[in-house]
């Protein structure tokens, strides 16, 4: 008997749970493929993917594993399929932009300046209120928390812009945790990907990281001192500075013709000096 058959001389196959493990691990690959393809742009709205026989030949991938691949594409909105239709790229408008797999293509492809606003504006929204609730909420241990995040920004500065960035997302991530309450707890992770992406084409475009220390520790500071209304008030200042300090990474034409509120134009900022003692 030949190895790899059984006592009937039949090739034996994989076990019912490998097959399906190997299937969703290439079903997996057809969307990460093409999902990162689709947010950077290499399919247009409204244009169709290649057939499903092309894009198996393309991709090395069976047909079940190419469609489940495809559904799940369907379901975070990017694609839409229909019988003798084939597979359509639908506008950026109705991507699941908070899905982590969508948000982690939008961060790897080139930066998408229209959803850097949005973001921005969003920020704006949920950010002001979470410091207000952080100030009348954070547990001690909790401020202890965002004091630490925004010391090791300081340290990381200005040698390791990376590491500054990651402690800048630590920063908003513990206020956003003291403010205590699981909707924008839940809203801070599934966002995570795109504000560490945000802060680093910010760092990149900053004129001053001092200033940014300044305004990150006006806020601390505030929440420290239980100082609701001036924990709200510093970061509305901190998002303000944020959209100067993006301003030159956006060309005239980011946002078309739509409407809205844009970044201020860069200003230099008033240069406030970086409290040198916590206590």
């Amino acid at each position: 008997m030949q190895r790899g058959e059984t006592k009937s001389g039949e090739r034996s196959r994989a076990p019912p749970r490998r097959r399906d493990a190997e299937r969703r691990g290439k079903a997996d690959g057809v969307l990460d493929h093409l999902g990162q393809q689709i947010v950077a742009g290499r399919f247009a709205p409204g244009q169709k993917l290649p057939t499903e026989a092309e894009l198996g030949r393309q991709l090395g991938v069976s047909r079940p594993s190419l469609r489940e691949g495809l559904k799940a594409l369907a379901v975070k909105g990017l694609v839409e399929t229909r019988t003798r239709r084939g597979t359509t790229v639908r506008v950026k408008a109705r991507w699941n932009v908070l899905d982590t797999d969508v948000l982690r293509w939008i961060a790897a492809a080139p930066p998408d300046h229209e959803f850097l606003i949005d973001l921005l504006e969003f920020r704006t929204i949920i950010e002001p209120a979470a410091a207000r609730l952080a100030a009348q909420r954070a547990t001690p241990a909790q401020i202890l928390e965002i004091e630490r995040a925004y010391s090791s920004m300081a340290a990381a500065l200005p040698r390791d812009v990376e590491a500054c960035c990651r402690h800048d997302l630590a920063f908003h991530e513990g206020i956003f945790a003291a403010a205590r309450n699981v909707l924008l707890s839940r809203f801070a992770a599934a966002i995570r990907t795109a504000l560490l992406a945000a802060f680093r084409i910010s760092a990149n475009a900053r004129e001053s990281y001092e200033n940014s220390m300044a305004e990150h520790w006006a806020v601390a500071d505030a929440i420290r001192k239980r100082d609701a209304v001036e924990a709200e008030r510093a970061m509305r200042h901190l998002l303000a500075g944020t959209a100067r300090d993006l301003a030159p990474a956006f060309d005239e034409g980011a946002r078309g013709r739509r409407d809205g509120p844009r970044p201020p134009p860069l200003e230099r900022r008033r240069t406030s000096p970086t409290p040198a003692s916590k206590t």
